[in-house]
């Protein structure tokens, strides 16, 4: 196994750990070929759904196209911070992130109107047959309804908040289910108010 490395992106704190080939009988060529590299990243926690609604830039309920991009992004560099080599390495490599889309069919907050898309990024995806995972990551399903929470860029796709307290499915009825490790429950009613306060 190779070393961790450390880097920072959208405020969450981010190790990427590569996993080699390693087997009996593989040359050192393909000893040094990565096959799986996993993401571990320390996202803000948020007590409440007014807590959340409150940080998020947009917050919107749709659903997720069933085409996806996989991407490498590279990070920018902290403001006034130097890093240690390995880790600005990896900064200047970039981070791979499978991008969805979401067609808007209700805004509980934010610059976007029903019918609209909006880009959203995860960490992980496969690129270049290396396979990128982020630990305890919840990737969003194809053409799954959510409500999500997220923080928006200019210059790249939005981010959940945090990625198991920033989605909800929508179910039946337009319940929204929390994912197991989330103790925050919302519903469309509360985000409603929270919308009109």
């Amino acid at each position: 196994m190779k070393p961790q490395l450390i880097v920072r992106a959208a405020g969450a704190l981010l190790m990427a750990a590569t996993v080699a080939a390693c087997s009996a009988g593989t040359d050192h060529a393909d000893a040094d070929r990565l096959d799986n590299v996993l993401y571990r990243a320390d996202y803000p926690s948020y007590a409440t759904a007014d807590e959340l609604f409150d940080r998020a830039s947009v917050v919107v309920q749709g659903r997720i196209d069933s085409s996806e991009q996989v991407l490498r992004v590279v990070q920018a560099a902290p403001q006034g911070q130097a890093l240690p080599a390995p880790v600005e390495a990896e900064r200047r490599e970039g981070m791979v992130v499978t991008v969805r889309t979401v067609k808007v069919a209700r805004v509980f907050k934010g610059n976007v109107k029903p019918g609209d898309v909006v880009q959203v990024k995860q960490l992980g995806g496969k690129l270049d047959g290396v396979t990128y995972t982020e630990e305890h990551g919840v990737p969003l399903q194809k053409n799954g309804q959510y409500t999500l929470f997220l923080e928006t860029y200019s210059d790249q796709p939005a981010s959940l908040l945090n990625p198991v307290q920033a989605q909800y499915p929508v179910e039946s009825g337009e319940v929204l289910r929390s994912l197991p490790g989330n103790g925050i429950n919302t519903s469309v009613t509360q985000l409603d108010k929270l919308a009109h306060r």
